[in-house]
């Protein structure tokens, strides 16, 4: 009976070091699973009175439904959140697109180089630049929606992890993690343009990825074209026909450029339909006089005095009626 008794009490307390191994076991889980919930408790039979005490709150407090209910918002909210966002970088992307053909509209108005022989259009293409960071930043969205509806816990947990992660990344406010949302949500830094230019049978004369190659004159009839064109669209649209009021201000205009390019520069902007408020040397002034209605002749003296003399225009030789002591190294404004 003795060691019968003593074999039952053996067991028993086997038994009782086995649960005592496996309780602490679970309090050690929960210290690494949660340490911030666990604080100073240590995973021993000791510290069991603060782990009970922790788990009847949690049940108290109802865990398990709002579980079911942050889960049930992963799966919808989540979802919502990060197709608005990636409809948003499609439809920004497609509004430049849109955008580009109203602007090629405008450049398909005015001639880009017009000679005795041939007369060539501008026609800018826009195409994704490839960038690594924004690869990445979609394809993690493309994933994210794809599992959406088919997960289970532990998949939506880990889903989880992975959209706080990149939430904190993008309300960072550290230099790097800025210039890194900066890159992935401004959808214009994700195209890059490039100018054809094509005659007028369609066939391409010439390239233009930059202004890398060219002269200072054709870097500045290319900015000049493209800016005019710009303009055009964003004043007056396509379907408004060229704007009624819209004066464009030039300082130092034409100062480096010869008078073919400041003939040209002066007929795009007038084709357009701007108003010009140029400020120019006096050499440019022959050039311009056909395409101005009126100017005034600026004299600065010892750079702190300045006075203005206005200038007769006449208009049927479309000349101005300039006083004789004007000399090349004053300024005038013409409008």
């Amino acid at each position: 009976m003795e060691r019968a008794l003593n074999a039952e009490i053996e067991a028993i307390n086997h038994a009782i070091g086995a649960c005592e191994k496996a309780v602490e076991a679970r309090f050690a889980d929960f210290k690494r699973q949660w340490p911030m919930d666990a604080g100073d408790m240590d995973a021993h039979l000791d510290s069991a009175p603060d782990f009970f005490a922790k788990l009847e709150r949690l049940e108290m407090d109802g865990l398990p439904a709002h579980e079911q209910r942050f889960f049930e918002l992963l799966q919808n909210q989540s979802h919502q959140n990060l197709a608005a966002l990636s409809s948003y970088l499609n439809d920004a992307r497609k509004a430049i697109l849109e955008r580009m053909e109203l602007v090629n509209e405008s450049l398909g108005q005015v001639p880009f180089n017009q000679n005795a022989s041939q007369c060539t259009y501008l026609h800018i293409e826009a195409s994704d630049r490839q960038l690594v960071d924004v690869r990445e930043f979609k394809q993690e969205i493309r994933q994210a929606l794809s599992h959406a509806w088919m997960e289970d816990r532990d998949s939506a947990e880990a889903r989880f992890l992975a959209l706080r992660r990149l939430v904190e990344r993008l309300a960072s406010q550290a230099p790097e993690q800025k210039r890194w949302r900066e890159t992935v949500l401004d959808v214009r830094q994700h195209v890059e343009f490039i100018a054809r230019e094509i005659d007028e049978s369609g066939i391409e004369v010439e390239i233009y990825r930059s202004g890398a190659g060219k002269s200072g004159g054709q870097r500045q009839k290319l900015a000049t074209t493209c800016l005019a064109a710009a303009l055009r669209y964003q004043l007056g649209g396509n379907d408004h026909g060229v704007p009624m009021y819209a004066p464009v201000v030039l300082d130092e205009a034409f100062d480096k450029a010869d008078n073919e390019f400041t003939a040209l520069a002066m007929n795009i902007f007038a084709n357009f339909g701007f108003q010009m408020v140029v400020a120019t040397p006096l050499k440019s002034v022959m050039t311009l006089e056909p395409f101005i209605g009126g100017a005034c002749f600026v004299d600065i003296s010892d750079r702190r005095v300045s006075g203005v003399l206005l200038i007769e225009y006449d208009t049927e030789r479309q000349r101005l009626k300039l006083p004789e002591h004007a000399h090349e190294e004053s300024g005038l404004e013409a409008s």
